[in-house]
């Protein structure tokens, strides 16, 4: 996320507002001076994961705790290193969800609500950015599902069309929580997808294949749904694989773990037949 930054002189001092876009919006304006260390403007760093299980700490995906991490700008641009940003639950006066070291930003989810909750990070009096996280439930288990459709390669393997006749539909999995005999989706969870077959360990573009999102571009992590389901589709070059005229498999594993530890299921190895088609 990139603040837009408006400017006009005032004296010695500049006006500047600062509009974040996505995710949560939030706005900031201040007077601010030109020199540079005093603050412009602020931008908060995406999240190490978009949730939070309740009654635990935020952690990135490989299940390490991490704080949430703000960055602080002059009127040029620059990074001001020596800015100590401060770090709020800006829905206090709706709920006690969130608990956060308002230094370190280390954050606590302490009880399961519902929707998304807004994290704020201010620097000085009335600069300040948000930026919304998931409280969710422990996840516990995940399964996976291989495609039977054969695709059919096709040519001319070039542009939207192109990649789209040459991509399979989506190597998905549900990721659950279990409590008490009772089984939901784990929504909102981290889900972290490899190429195994023709192997692309980088998800290199110019590979023989590599995964995308839905909308093509290439991606090894989707994030849980309300279902639960995450997944991502394997765009194929037509003129690499397959090698022959037999159906070959491409392989996906995808690995799904809390506190660095794999669930009840995962990794989840999951396949896509792929021939290749008539003039290819």
């Amino acid at each position: 996320m990139t603040p837009s930054v408006r400017a006009r002189h005032r004296g010695s001092v500049l006006m500047v507002c600062s509009v974040i876009l996505a995710m949560g919006v939030g706005t900031a304006c201040a007077e601010v001076g030109l020199g540079p260390n005093e603050a412009a403007a602020i931008e908060l760093d995406p999240f190490p994961s978009p949730s939070v299980v309740v009654g635990d700490t935020l952690r990135n995906i490989d299940g390490v705790v991490t704080a949430v991490r703000a960055r602080v700008f002059n009127v040029r641009g620059d990074v001001i290193n020596e800015a100590t940003p401060r770090y709020l639950y800006a829905d206090f006066n709706i709920d006690s969800a969130l608990a956060i070291d308002s230094a370190k930003g280390i954050v606590v989810a302490r009880k399961l609500v519902s929707g998304d909750k807004r994290i704020a990070a201010r620097i000085g009096g009335s600069l300040q950015v948000l930026r919304p996280l998931r409280i969710v439930s422990r996840p516990d288990s995940v399964d996976g599902r291989s495609l039977t459709t054969i695709l059919g390669t096709s040519l001319p393997d070039t542009g939207r069309r192109g990649a789209e006749s040459n991509s399979t539909r989506a190597l998905e999995v549900t990721v659950r929580h279990v409590e008490a005999g009772a089984v939901t989706p784990a929504k909102s969870w981290p889900v972290r997808f490899q190429l195994l077959t023709p192997a692309n360990p980088t998800n290199d573009t110019l590979g023989a294949a590599y995964l995308v999102d839905d909308q093509g571009r290439a991606s090894v992590l989707d994030t849980t749904d309300d279902s639960g389901t995450a997944g991502r589709r394997v765009r194929v070059r037509a003129l690499q694989f397959p090698s022959g005229a037999a159906v070959e498999s491409v392989v996906v594993r995808a690995t799904v773990t809390y506190r660095g530890r794999p669930l009840k299921g995962s990794p989840v190895r999951m396949t896509a037949p792929v021939r290749r088609g008539a003039g290819s």
